[in-house]
């Protein structure tokens, strides 16, 4: 059975009290998934442009490395502690977000960006420890829904492609609260880990396929117009449509049950075979898409929560918390692995049709969360 609870099973010793869903916790969760999907999109033009000079099998090669940062993890753990984790991935992420503001579009600092963004999905976790899946998901959500908001007041444009004050007060407002969020959480103290299997720490991995969806279809508003013939504003007004029954369905208390893993499992499927019928070569276009939209936010908040949940439990038996830092840099690798080559299959052909990507996508996040 698969659930959104704190994961303590039967037989494993309690542990302490639930860390409080304080404001400050869940800011930093939403802004750095904000953050991080602002720079993984600023990126991936940057990669052209690599691949242009460098050849494609050495672009390949260099991006490829920089998605598997995340794997340097356990080693910034073991070397300065957990807070040293949160400090290098979400502090860095912040510091590589007000860079780019104030220079130009620059190859080297989507590759710096992108690397830090990969520690700063294991160090996610580490800020969020305590808190239920629920409280994960729904955080995530309402980060992604901020970071459309303010696309959409620079027409799709990401405000580091802008110049002028109203991008760089975006910027300000992102990089002021999360810095904000980030000292409360390190003067706060950090939570203590549980011992963890292989098994349940994978779960970690779902945030990776989450976040490719949502870049690729369910929060984009350039592809929901496209692709449904709508306006941006109407495209825009679909997507906060189903963040907000996702959010609505998470706080509804029907998200916390047990739930079969195959269950899971045939959430995930119709998740990838809609999200696959709409994005790609062989894609439906119409009104389809508004439904494959909205439902596509409610199922993906919903795995991500019962993936989550056992990375984020405070009680457990097993082996060291840098299981879940591998567990995490594997969901990094998977965001990397679906957006270049999803972006590359625009440019060079595939043996597959692209719309695999996204299906797989939706498929990956309910394996991961069926096997917790």
């Amino acid at each position: 059975m698969a659930s959104t609870d704190l994961g303590i099973r039967t037989g494993e010793p309690a542990g302490p009290p639930i860390v409080p869903q304080g404001p400050a916790r869940l800011a930093l969760i939403a802004i750095t998934v904000a953050v991080l999907a602002q720079t993984l999109r600023s990126a991936l033009p940057q990669y052209d442009h690599f691949a242009d000079t460098a050849g494609t099998a050495v672009a390949g090669a260099v991006v490829l490395a920089v998605y598997l940062a995340g794997f340097a993890g356990p080693l910034i753990r073991k070397a300065a502690g957990p807070r040293g984790l949160l400090l290098a991935g979400v502090g860095g992420l912040l510091a590589v977000r007000l860079l780019a503001q104030a220079l130009t579009p620059q190859t080297w600092l989507a590759f710096v960006g992108t690397a830090v963004g990969m520690i700063a999905v294991g160090a996610l976790y580490e800020g969020a420890r305590g808190l239920s899946g629920v409280g994960f998901a729904t955080a995530t959500v309402a980060g992604l829904s901020a970071d459309g908001a303010v696309r959409m007041a620079f027409a799709t444009w990401d405000a580091s492609w802008r110049s002028g004050i109203g991008p760089w007060l975006a910027c300000l407002l992102f990089v002021g609260l999360g810095a904000a969020a980030l000292y409360r959480e390190l003067s706060s103290g950090a939570v203590a880990a549980p011992g963890i299997s292989w098994q349940d720490a994978f779960g970690a991995a779902a945030f990776g396929p989450f976040l490719a969806l949502q870049v690729l279809v369910l929060s984009s508003p350039a592809f929901v117009a496209s692709a449904g013939w709508l306006s941006l504003t109407a495209a825009h007004v679909v997507i906060v449509v189903g963040q907000g029954l996702a959010l609505a369905f998470l706080a509804s208390g029907l998200a916390v049950r047990a739930v079969p893993g195959g269950v899971c499992v045939l959430g995930g499927t119709l998740l990838g075979v809609g999200a696959g019928a709409v994005a790609g070569t062989y894609a439906v276009a119409g009104v389809e898409v508004v439904p494959v939209v909205i439902v596509g936010q409610v199922l993906s908040a919903w795995l991500l929560a019962v993936a989550c949940r056992a990375p984020l439990r405070r009680a457990g038996v097993g082996g060291p918390v840098q299981r879940i830092d591998v567990g995490a840099a594997t969901g990094g690798l998977l965001i990397g692995l679906i957006l270049v080559s999803y972006q590359v299959s625009a440019l060079e052909p595939m043996p597959f049709p692209n719309n695999l990507l996204p299906g797989l996508a939706g498929i990956a996040l309910a394996a991961l969360a069926a096997i917790d």
